[in-house]
């Protein structure tokens, strides 16, 4: 956790927050105070809504704060990788073998579809 522990948000202009609430509306995010209707910033294609509790790293851009991503934690996955999960469970993760896991599934890179226990679908 290099970064983390060798972030300086004075000398930065950034900050990390914390989701305070996280509704169908928007939510909240608190440093010194508490910001409301804040930017999201993703790769293209890519769209989430923080969940509360949730740490952001947020910069200040053109006066106003602007998250631009999610502390994330890569635990269980190799270099490389790539895991995509929802606060109720779900799960994809994208394995350097080319194998897609899927709540349970394994797509293998030719495309077959075997179930957890092992046998295909």
């Amino acid at each position: 956790m290099r970064l983390i522990r060798d972030f300086h948000p004075a000398r930065s202009g950034a900050s990390i927050a914390q989701v305070s609430f996280s509704d169908n509306t928007g939510f909240g995010a608190v440093t010194q105070s508490e910001s409301r209707g804040t930017a999201i910033f993703a790769p293209r294609g890519v769209v989430y809504r923080p969940s509360e509790g949730d740490r952001l790293l947020m910069l200040e851009v053109d006066g106003a704060q602007t998250c631009v991503g999610c502390l994330s934690i890569p635990d269980g996955i190799g270099p490389g990788e790539i895991k995509i999960t929802s606060s109720g469970g779900a799960e994809a993760v994208f394995k350097n073998n080319g194998e897609i896991q899927l709540n349970g599934l394994i797509i293998t890179k030719n495309g077959k579809i075997i179930e957890a226990g092992g046998g295909e679908a």
